[in-house]
């Protein structure tokens, strides 16, 4: 596995691999059924260069994870998702730690995620909890780790 910058003809593919990976998680299926506009994947994640890609030997995206630059040294880890039938095998871990080296040589001091059922997961990777905040569907925990 290695990790790429997203391609312009990817956003598509990175959306169905967004919703195959956030299905994986009950609480959200019926939401996310309900309201599937939910889950879109903007071309300009990828024009501006903030995307990059997890692949496999054939070039085969298995993940993906969108770091937006931020204001006051924070820069947002927006999206990371892992195709689900390749979870808990180091991919996610690598695409943090990739977003953490690549906010880190952009100036950012700490890297900020807003997080559902995956507290544990960043936890693992040295976030802290900061406090909630309110999303579309439900209040969610906010999370920093420091670079």
């Amino acid at each position: 596995m290695r990790i790429r910058t997203a391609r312009d003809r990817e956003a598509s593919e990175l959306e169905a691999l967004q919703r195959r990976s956030s299905d994986v998680w009950e609480e959200y299926r019926e939401q996310l059924a309900a309201h599937p506009d939910a889950i879109e994947f903007p071309q300009h994640f990828i024009d501006q260069g903030w995307t990059r890609v997890a692949v496999l030997g054939d070039d085969t995206p298995v993940g993906f994870s969108v770091v937006i630059p931020g204001q006051g040294g924070a820069h947002e880890l927006d999206g990371l998702f892992v195709e689900p039938e390749r979870m808990r095998r180091g991919i996610g871990r690598s695409l943090v730690e990739d977003a953490c080296e690549r906010a880190r040589k952009a100036g950012a001091d700490r890297l900020e995620v807003t997080v559902g059922p995956a507290q544990a997961f960043y936890e693992k990777l040295g976030f802290e909890v900061v406090g909630t905040v309110r999303t579309r569907f439900a209040p969610a925990v906010r999370m920093r780790r420091v670079l």
